[in-house]
């Protein structure tokens, strides 16, 4: 069974109850029993067992899961479905070698920094001329390729390594991520003036890579082993006392997977450990390390705001207090919980784009609970759901805007 036998014993404790029915925003959708906890745990099951052979549909069932982890949530015995996907992802890998060409290319994209930069200055240059000349092209596959921000150059090469401040309380490293680096630059910015407003040394390591993730998500965990080695010796070489994320999903990455990823490598599992010890999601980092004080925040100008979990945060790093901590110590800010603020948006790293009308359809909702909120602004930590939401926001013809956490606070220290 190999990768499969590892967690046989967990596949073996579902109860096949339907609790995970309530949660699983795949089946709301679909309504189909392998587009749920379930039923996907029984078809990886099935073929541990040798009872199928892993075909088509049975790709299918596994890669539109969005591991968000909510089942997981729901379920009375605690079975973690979403790692159970990740190790059939990881198995579909090892059975065959290499991935779809379309996925291929976009995981080998993303783990590339020569080949990211590349495709952003192509999008930001040729590709938004063109697109703009393509009539009832506004969207794709549930995307909004028009409204999509790139950056004129990357966040990194618009900043020093080294950004000083007269006297400095903390030495932290900024770990960007890619779409803050080469789509919500803004963001990156915000989130170096929260930090030097704090007294913070800020270190943007040049040469940091992807985290990794989605190469990790799909089972290809040498490629991500590859980037993660680079980063942990880039970010341990600075010396900083903390690794700063400002994406709740790269903040899983770095503080959880790249512990469990070299967990038996003894040439790197120690190295692991601290660097993993120092990562903090943005949010976490700057209410319980740095803390806020209200009186040096301006006002703001009686926005209304509501705030999105990702999933990463609420269910992987268990952050919800924190972000709205922060959100609440803005003078004359009127801060309003959505309903379900914790329901996964749609983005999910690939599955937007490969099973794209399911991802689309949990969207709709979301920007229909934004709706109903009544906010102005949609707050969240993570650029990726940043995006997604904003497109969905713009496909319902609505007028909300969405802002990373770290923008509204810079905002409000703004001189």
């Amino acid at each position: 069974m190999g990768v499969l036998a590892d967690v046989y014993e967990a596949l073996n404790t579902c109860s096949k109850c339907g609790f995970c029915l309530t949660a699983c925003k795949t089946y709301k959708v679909n309504g189909s029993e392998t587009m749920v906890a379930r039923g996907r745990n029984q078809l990886i099951k099935a073929v541990a067992d040798g009872k199928i052979e892993p075909d088509k549909d049975y790709e299918d069932a596994i890669n539109s899961c969005l591991l968000c982890g909510e089942c997981a949530i729901a379920c009375p015995g605690g079975v973690k479905t979403h790692e159970l996907v990740l190790a059939a992802r990881r198995d579909l890998k090892l059975r065959k070698g290499i991935h779809p060409f379309a996925k291929s290319f976009a995981l080998k994209t993303l783990a590339s920094p020569s080949r990211l930069n590349f495709g952003f200055k192509m999008f930001r240059g040729m590709g938004k001329g063109v697109l703009k000349r393509i009539d009832g092209l506004d969207y794709f596959r549930g995307v909004d390729i028009k409204g999509m921000p790139a950056a004129k150059k990357p966040f990194q090469e618009q900043v020093p390594e080294l950004i000083t401040v007269a006297q400095p309380k903390q030495r932290v490293a900024f770990y960007v991520g890619c779409f803050l680096n080469h789509s919500l630059d803004g963001t990156a910015h915000s989130v170096v003036k929260v930090l030097t407003k704090n007294d913070c040394e800020v270190i943007i390591p040049k040469g940091q890579v992807c985290c990794g993730l989605p190469q990790y998500a799909y089972g290809d965990f040498e490629t991500a082993k590859i980037n993660a080695r680079k980063n942990i010796d880039l970010f341990l070489g600075t010396k900083a006392d903390a690794i700063i994320s400002a994406c709740a999903s790269c903040a899983s990455m770095l503080k959880r997977e790249y512990h469990d990823l070299f967990k038996d490598d003894p040439s790197y599992s120690a190295k692991a450990e601290e660097f993993c010890n120092k990562v903090y999601e943005f949010s976490e980092f700057v209410d319980g390390k740095l803390g806020i004080d209200p009186s040096k925040l301006k006002a703001s100008t009686g926005v209304k705001v509501t705030y999105h979990d990702p999933c990463h945060n609420v269910r992987y790093n268990k952050i919800t207090e924190q972000p709205r901590k922060l959100l609440r110590s803005i003078p004359r800010l009127e801060f309003t919980d959505m309903f379900e603020a914790n329901r996964c948006c749609g983005a999910s790293g690939l599955v937007q784009a490969f099973y794209h009308e399911t991802s689309t359809s949990i969207t709709h909702q979301k920007a229909k609970n934004v709706q109903d909120s009544g906010a102005d602004v949609v707050a969240t930590s993570c650029p990726a759901c940043m995006l997604r939401i904003q497109g969905g926001i713009n496909m319902a013809g609505q007028k909300q805007k969405v802002v990373h956490v770290a923008d509204l606070l810079a905002k409000a220290y703004e001189d």
